[in-house]
């Protein structure tokens, strides 16, 4: 049964385009250039709610506390709107790195963002491959660096997926490569937008659709005016996939955000909810 979601990114203009990092005392800071702000992210569960969407995606640097009073407090309006925060999104770190440290730091500050995840409430954390090219041996790290996370993830009852995205997994037959390598079952969001990265996007998304458990459906716009005969294109390939999952309605830009992500969610029910 095919669900819809929302990522934190969909609004992050909204959110006034913050990126929080911790620093070295685990305090998030934040690194982006101000702006205001028109929604909290504690607001954004009862805000999606209201349009019907009761799955929720975080990206970790939309995090402005990791205190457990925020978290719990988070945690509670998501539950109070009806809602399930079905991943935290992991944009940080490199699991693929070459460097033994630095690999060891990363997979360690991922094992981290598995802990908030529990006491948010989550199902699953996705991680991403990493961001050394897809060599052997970087692929053979990320391999290894997911097999042990998927393993700690397991071991609190969340589920670990993966994505299409940095330099390592971008293109399909890497990321396909570590799916089969890491020997656990690791789940796969397919995001249209980096599938548009790659030399033939409807490529990419055939051969990675298969295996897709959830999706991050972004559109091309033209201003507010969606690309729609290109977005019923991808559609088609997530019908003709069988795809069942959670889809993200997701926007690049900060302008009207919110129209835009209607405007996916007219489409993506009409041509594969409607139908299914």
């Amino acid at each position: 049964m095919i669900e819809l979601a929302i990522s934190s990114w969909t609004v992050h203009g909204a959110l006034g385009a913050p990126w929080y990092e911790p620093d070295a005392d685990g305090r998030m800071v934040n690194r982006a250039e101000s702006q205001p702000a028109e929604l909290s992210l504690l607001d954004l569960p009862a805000f999606i709610a209201d349009e019907g969407i009761k799955l929720l995606e975080i990206c970790n640097f939309h995090l402005p506390s990791l205190e457990d009073s925020y978290l719990a407090r988070l945690r509670a309006n998501i539950e109070a709107a009806g809602g399930t925060l079905v991943n935290l999104l992991v944009d940080t770190g490199n699991l693929s790195a070459a460097d033994n440290a630095i690999w060891r730091r990363d997979i360690e500050a991922a094992k981290r963002w598995q802990d908030i995840a529990v006491k948010l409430g989550a199902r699953g954390v996705r991680l991403d491959c990493g961001t050394d090219a897809p060599s052997p041996a970087a692929i053979q790290r990320s391999c290894d660096s997911l097999r042990e996370l998927a393993d700690y993830g397991a071991g609190l009852g969340l589920h670990t997926s993966t994505e299409n995205w940095r330099a390592t997994s971008v293109e399909s037959e890497n990321l396909l490569q570590i799916l089969d390598g890491v020997g656990r079952p690791l789940r796969l969001c397919v995001d249209f937008g980096n599938a548009a990265k790659t030399a033939d996007k409807y490529a990419t998304l055939r051969a990675l659709l298969p295996r897709a458990t959830s999706l991050h459906c972004k559109g091309i716009f033209n201003g507010n005016a969606l690309d729609v005969a290109e977005f019923k294109q991808a559609l088609a390939l997530v019908r003709a996939a069988d795809f069942r999952g959670h889809i993200a309605l997701i926007c690049d830009g900060t302008e009207d955000e919110w129209r835009k992500a209607l405007a996916l969610k007219d489409h993506v029910e009409r041509e594969l909810m409607r139908a299914s």
